[in-house]
């Protein structure tokens, strides 16, 4: 009996396996795809719009960092700090929503799984 219910049990999570497989897609731009999956896509469109602007301000601050004269360079080190900082909590929160879309997903497919089965 106990045989059945692990082979059954395994045979289950390799198609789970295989679900979540196709579900990731193939690679990394098909999972930052599934941000944009949602109702609030517009708020992801800013997300990303805001990382692109915190990139080119990281960059001029650097770059004014390393060549202005050295009592300029506590001013522009303080705003390379804090638009790095800005650029990796925006980057935080994008992958956050991508991840709850992706939990989202995953959920709903699990639930179909079981209303399938008759389970639930």
């Amino acid at each position: 009996m106990n045989n059945d219910i692990d082979a059954k049990i395994k045979h289950d999570l390799q198609a789970q396996s295989k679900e979540l497989d196709a579900l990731m897609g193939d690679g990394l731009m098909d999972y930052m795809k599934i941000g944009f999956a949602s109702q609030f896509s517009w708020l992801m469109k800013v997300g990303y719009a805001l990382a692109i602007i915190l990139s080119v301000l990281m960059f001029y601050c650097g770059y004014q960092f390393l060549t202005v004269a050295p009592e300029n360079q506590l001013f522009w080190g303080i705003w390379l700090i804090i638009s790095f900082n800005a650029q990796v909590a925006t980057k935080l929160w994008i992958f956050m929503h991508t991840n709850r879309n992706m939990l989202s997903r995953e959920l709903r497919v699990m639930e179909l799984r079981l209303a399938k089965q008759g389970i639930r």
